[in-house]
């Protein structure tokens, strides 16, 4: 993301119901997992009565349309978030944390799509909004903090510079709350990035200086490579 290190998407397995391919007998090892698999288990669900608007359908139509993206089927994976999200919006109104965490998977996944694609707000929007509901269930801290600090790096990529930091300061706040958080150098490094942007040279020379520290303790070479990097760009 335009030189900006960007921890990495460790979405946990949001619903606590059984997963479907446990419910089905059909084989979780990832190399056999493919579309059609996908869609095998959503008609035998079918086929015992479920309607498409049931949540594991949903779920696993998500999956789906996170399928197709990684596939480069971008107009594909498009129509199926927005089809989720519509479904989902319908039972929004029935309180249940299951189908907040799956509207957060939802909007994060087509967040991210349309930042990628097309440096969307749009986008940024909906991982705000993916994070707003994260904050009100009871996903780890870990994710929470990940998904802000990936929220600073778009906002820099936006140009959006003081919302970035916002997160970002944020980000390492909680992250430094935490008996092990990898990502914490990472977040520094953003950190400093972003107020070389803004001319905040030394508040830019004193986070990417955490950052590098964090990457000698932690033996995380390619921090300290980026962190360096960070180094040369205020000498010049």
């Amino acid at each position: 993301m335009d030189n900006m290190l960007k921890t990495e998407q460790r979405k946990p397995e949001l619903l606590n119901f059984k997963h479907p391919f446990q419910l089905y007998g059909i084989t979780t090892d990832k190399r056999q997992l493919r579309v059609p698999t996908w869609r095998l288990v959503t008609q035998r669900i079918m086929a015992d009565g479920a309607k498409e608007d049931d949540v594991r359908v949903i779920h696993i139509s998500i999956k789906l349309a996170r399928i197709s993206y990684l596939k480069n089927e971008y107009s594909t994976a498009k129509l199926g978030y927005e089809w989720c999200l519509q479904k989902l919006e319908n039972l929004a109104g029935e309180n249940n944390e299951d189908i907040v965490k799956l509207i957060a998977m939802a909007e994060d996944w087509y967040g991210r799509l349309l930042v990628d694609l097309e440096n969307s707000e749009k986008g940024l929007n909906l991982m705000i909004s993916s994070l707003n509901r994260m904050q009100k269930t009871n996903v780890e801290q870990e994710h929470v903090i990940v998904q802000m600090n990936d929220i600073g790096t778009v906002c820099d990529r936006l140009g959006k510079y003081d919302e970035g930091i916002k997160y970002l300061l944020k980000a390492i706040e909680l992250g430094k709350q935490m008996s092990a958080m990898d990502e914490l150098g990472t977040m520094y490094v953003n950190l400093g990035r972003i107020y070389m942007k803004q001319n905040l040279l030394e508040m830019a020379r004193k986070s990417c200086g955490q950052g590098w520290k964090l990457g000698v303790t932690t033996k995380n070479d390619n921090l300290k490579h980026e962190a360096e990097l960070c180094f040369k760009e205020l000498k010049l």
